[in-house]
């Protein structure tokens, strides 16, 4: 159906507009198809998860005029695919995260306008995750919360 398609929609609050690495055409439904590259396993929670995903099959539907609630993560290092297909109501949910992402982003922008310090504003926010981060070395507190993984450790021996 396309490699690399521009896709927009609108919601009451957001104009989107993203490019999709591949929509696939499968028995009349649209397929949002994502590679990733990246050195952690992916889980089937990843692809539930992703807003970008999601806006993708949104945008998809309405850019192309045809259903799509399917989305899936291609790992290229591993092969693996993850893949989850979305209701009306999981794709709402996740038009109303962005939008609430959308507001969290101009409260902070009126906040730094008035004077504030970047680091209050954008506090850090540690977690185990933070081992894969490529900012770590940089980052007192993401050294504290978690070890350092090597590049590509996430994959499994064979």
């Amino acid at each position: 159906m396309g490699v690399e398609r521009t896709v927009a929609t609108t919601t009451s609050r957001l104009a989107l507009s993203g490019r999709v690495d591949r929509i696939d055409d499968r028995d009349g439904e649209l397929v949002i198809v994502d590679y990733k590259t990246g050195r952690r396993q992916l889980t089937d929670d990843d692809a539930r998860g992703s807003l970008a995903l999601a806006l993708y099959a949104l945008a998809a539907r309405r850019t192309l005029r045809r259903d799509c609630r399917r989305v899936e993560l291609h790992h290229l290092p591993s092969g693996d695919i993850v893949a989850h297909d979305h209701t009306d109501a999981s794709l709402q949910r996740q038009v109303t995260r962005a939008e609430a992402t959308a507001d969290d982003i101009v409260a902070a922008t009126d906040t730094l306008e008035a004077g504030a310090h970047p680091d209050d504003v954008f506090p850090p926010a540690p977690s185990p995750n933070c081992g894969w981060c490529d900012f770590r070395r940089h980052c007192p507190e993401g050294q504290a919360a978690s070890p350092n993984v090597e590049p590509w450790s996430g994959l499994g021996e064979e």
